[in-house]
């Protein structure tokens, strides 16, 4: 039997997405198909991603379940983890308004994009003052880069990890449903 509230079993790392994020939760939860344990194992990375930081503490980790991709990052103030909405483009700079927003003074109001294509995920600076390096080499304004997991990506003097986890076998399979 399908378990239709699965955030009433004790799941706190569930409870981090769900309440940042409810529309996340519910779509990872459809990914899933409401088996509380392959949404544990998307969210998982999350909690682990501080550990993996190897050069800075800060880090931004991408996830991916094949039909939907969100980013967590430990770049905003006043929060331990920040879960983002689903989106196919993220906008980091210190104004309230983008997606990431992160208070540094060397990271201009709207600094770069991170953006999901068919072909992975892609950081590129958007008229910075200061510049956007990945792997200390710094990108030209509007030039993408394809980031892999564990790159390092520096805005300004900001430098932060970006982690990358992939779910291609999360999402199930349609091909009989007609979709």
């Amino acid at each position: 039997m399908v378990n239709l509230n699965p955030f009433s079993v004790s799941a706190p790392h569930l409870r981090i997405v769900r309440e940042q994020n409810p529309f996340l939760s519910d779509s990872l939860l459809h990914d899933c198909d409401y088996e509380v344990d392959k949404v544990a194992a998307v969210i998982e990375p999350l909690l682990n991603a501080p550990e993996r930081c190897r050069v800075t503490s800060l880090y931004v980790q991408a996830v991916s379940t094949g039909r939907h991709t969100f980013l967590a990052t430990n770049l905003v103030p006043d929060r331990l983890t920040q879960v983002t909405s689903i989106a196919s483009n993220w906008s980091i700079g210190r104004s309230p308004t983008c997606a990431i927003p992160v208070r540094h003074r060397t990271v201009s109001r709207c600094h770069a994009l991170i953006e999901y294509h068919a072909r992975g995920l892609y950081i590129r600076d958007i008229g910075s003052s200061n510049g956007t390096w990945v792997n200390q080499r710094r990108l030209m304004p509007t030039e993408y880069q394809i980031l892999g997991d564990g790159d390092l990506i520096q805005l300004g003097k900001l430098q932060m990890e970006f982690f990358l986890r992939v779910f291609p076998n999360v999402v199930s399979d349609f091909s009989d449903s007609g979709f």
